[in-house]
């Protein structure tokens, strides 16, 4: 297999919000691997950048830890990117696309710094919600049907539902964002199933909230309230499941398949 279809592989299977930039890489026709690696390598740099610029400087408390997961993830993947070249002994290729990628990365990171307050935090998910699309679209019209390796092909279609969640979590931020006038705004949590345990393991909300679970694991898991206000049914790998609350109460939950993992969501 090419390199640029390992390094797919690696990327996928690290993790489902890599960067690709689909009209570049499908209109690039004489680009080689080295190449391929550097834009892949400076894509995810970008949101790095952006990530931590966010959980520095934003004063919302979801932005911060969406921001927080952007820099884990896109550092991972980097890292599995960059172990994949070096055991392959094949050094990125700085190019013209990896070029503009900085470029417009720096750009980004230099507007987001002249904001502050609920400017940045709208200015900084907006990027994200148009970024994570982008990936999205990549995977959907670039990468499935271009890859000709069948077991490339069926991981991509079998990540696909991850770039959903992370698309949807950041279209969550925006909507929530776009309602901060209101004085009951609600707003949209996420809990991340990971290590066999719910992060955060305790939720406070109030009636209209949102919850998001994104289960990250690899083996399927559920939601499962002891009252039975909610159920999730199984939640697969790399899916997700959201669920408004509507109730007050304390509604202690765990996994129907793994009990010992157990949760709490506190409605005020």
């Amino acid at each position: 297999m090419k390199l640029s279809a390992v390094v797919a592989v690696a990327l996928t299977a690290a993790l489902p919000a890599f960067v690709v930039v689909a009209p570049s890489i499908a209109s690039a026709q004489a680009i080689n691997d080295a190449q391929i690696a550097s834009i892949v390598v400076t894509a995810n740099q970008v949101d790095v950048d952006a990530g931590k610029l966010a959980a520095a400087r934003s004063t919302n408390e979801a932005v911060r830890k969406f921001a927080e997961l952007m820099v884990t993830d896109h550092t991972g993947v980097n890292k599995a990117a960059v172990d994949l070249a070096t055991r392959l002994k094949v050094t990125p290729e700085d190019n013209a696309t990896s070029q503009a990628l900085k470029a417009g990365g720096e750009k980004n990171v230099a507007r987001l710094k002249t904001l502050s307050g609920a400017a940045f935090d709208k200015a900084y998910v907006d990027h994200e919600v148009a970024y994570h699309q982008q990936v999205l679209d990549a995977v959907d019209k670039v990468l499935i049907p271009g890859a000709s390796n069948a077991e490339l092909k069926a991981l991509l279609v079998k990540v696909r539902p991850a770039f959903v969640a992370h698309l949807e979590h950041a279209k969550h931020l925006q909507a929530g964002l776009g309602n901060e006038s209101k004085p009951a705004a609600v707003r949209t949590h996420v809990v991340t199933i990971a290590d066999m345990q719910f992060t955060p393991a305790t939720l406070d909300l109030v009636p209209g909230d949102t919850v998001v679970w994104i289960n990250k694991d690899l083996v399927p898991h559920t939601a499962t309230a002891a009252s039975g206000t909610f159920d999730s049914g199984k939640i697969e790998a790399q899916n997700s499941w959201r669920y408004t609350i509507r109730a007050s109460g304390r509604f202690s939950y765990a996994c129907a398949y793994h009990p010992t993992m157990t949760g709490l969501v506190a409605v005020k």
